[in-house]
């Protein structure tokens, strides 16, 4: 071979090769080391597989982050028989969080008994504050979440909200943040259905339904209006207990966008984040969402929702959702109106909406009084526990 076809040929190997390398790394760069990267890093490196098209793709970032908020740690007050507890157990508590001098410290060691909130089920007219265990939902947060709140924008009373945004600043909570809710009941004479996770705590054993997961995988641009952008910043998704009455039913006929992965792929990713065998399998995720609309085009709302924690949107029998005709439950258009006015000092009233909102999308106080999106109310980062707990 002539020495310049040698050195074309050369010249083309090392490209190729160079291509290939460069190629590999960007398209496993949310895969790599996963369950070690710290909570910012990952949401960083994973922002393309959350908000990818291929909903198989958005299913797995589920079970990863899923995975990573469930990673074991060690039972401290004996409430787990085999002395293991998922870590999100030892995150704060929206208790800890909302008050005047929040002093929580990260120090890996769970709560001896749930610390439940029912904020969003009375302000919907489905519960009673004098009868609490009626909901049962537990709501915690990571460390980048708890210090936004805290330290950085003091996000904790009403004063520090109506300070921080009337001081030109825009609730922008940060790439990594996580929110969780867990939804527990109290084991029945009969026992806790089979499969089910149980954990022995103070004030009763509970056996374990489900678990929304949030997880902010990248930040808007200032000039974006949280209300109305279909542009992804939040991913959602819905961990249930796979036996809940009727849940087949919801995930089959009104679920929009889910792709179950299979039994082999689900071990996997348990196996590797190290939890595999821990009781995780008999849960799994209802789908995802990451917008208002299923193209992002305002058409075909996203419907996405939990059984339990999002029961009052089943019908005609809340209680019944084998039998349900419908699910109008959606996590980003509900959590999108989390809001204040700052000129009224006044809260967004809580509702329920599906699909994209307007400036005429309004909500309804106690009074009876309609209050309107676009009559100057300022969006929250989809953060209801703000609008629940900073009084």
């Amino acid at each position: 071979m002539p020495n310049k076809l040698k050195f074309l040929f050369a010249t083309l190997v090392i490209t190729s090769l160079s291509f290939m390398v460069n190629a590999g790394p960007q398209e496993s760069k949310c895969e790599h080391n996963w369950i070690a990267k710290s909570d910012r890093a990952f949401a960083a490196d994973c922002a393309d597989m959350a908000f990818s098209k291929s909903l198989k793709n958005r299913e797995k970032f589920a079970w990863m982050a899923f995975t990573r908020a469930n990673q074991l740690i060690k039972d401290s007050h004996g409430v787990s028989n085999s002395g293991k507890v998922p870590l999100w157990m030892a995150w704060p508590t929206d208790d800890d969080t909302f008050v005047v001098n929040p002093d929580f410290k990260f120090t890996k060691t769970n709560r001896d008994d749930i610390v439940p909130v029912t904020s969003k089920k009375v302000l919907a007219g489905n519960i009673s504050l004098t009868e609490p265990d009626g909901a049962n939902e537990e709501v915690t947060r990571n460390a980048v979440g708890y210090n936004y709140i805290t330290k950085k924008a003091k996000l904790n009373t009403k004063k520090g909200v109506l300070k921080y945004i009337n001081d030109g600043n825009q609730v922008n909570m940060p790439v990594g943040s996580i929110e969780i809710k867990a939804s527990w009941l109290k084991v029945p004479p009969g026992g806790a259905p089979e499969g089910a996770l149980t954990f022995k705590f103070a004030s009763g054993t509970y056996w374990w339904r489900g678990l929304h997961v949030m997880v902010k995988m990248s930040s808007l641009p200032k000039d974006e209006n949280l209300f109305y952008t279909e542009e992804s910043s939040w991913f959602w998704t819905t961990f249930e207990f796979n036996n809940n009455p009727g849940v087949s039913h919801v995930r089959q006929k009104f679920i929009t966008q889910r792709a179950p992965l299979s039994r082999k792929e689900v071990t996997a990713i348990l196996s590797e984040g190290g939890i595999e065998g821990f009781g995780f399998e008999a849960y799994s995720p209802n789908g995802t969402q990451i917008r208002f609309t299923v193209n992002g085009n305002g058409k075909k709302p996203v419907i996405l929702g939990h059984t339990d924690m999002e029961d009052f949107a089943g019908a005609p029998n809340t209680a019944q959702p084998n039998y349900w005709t419908s699910f109008n439950a959606s996590c980003h258009s509900c959590h999108a109106t989390a809001a204040i006015n700052p000129k009224t000092a006044t809260y967004f009233p809580f509702s329920v909406p599906t699909g994209a909102l307007s400036p005429q999308y309004y909500g309804t106080t106690s009074s009876g009084a309609n209050l309107y999106l676009g009559d100057g109310f300022v969006p929250l980062d989809f953060m209801w526990p703000i609008v629940f707990h900073a009084k």
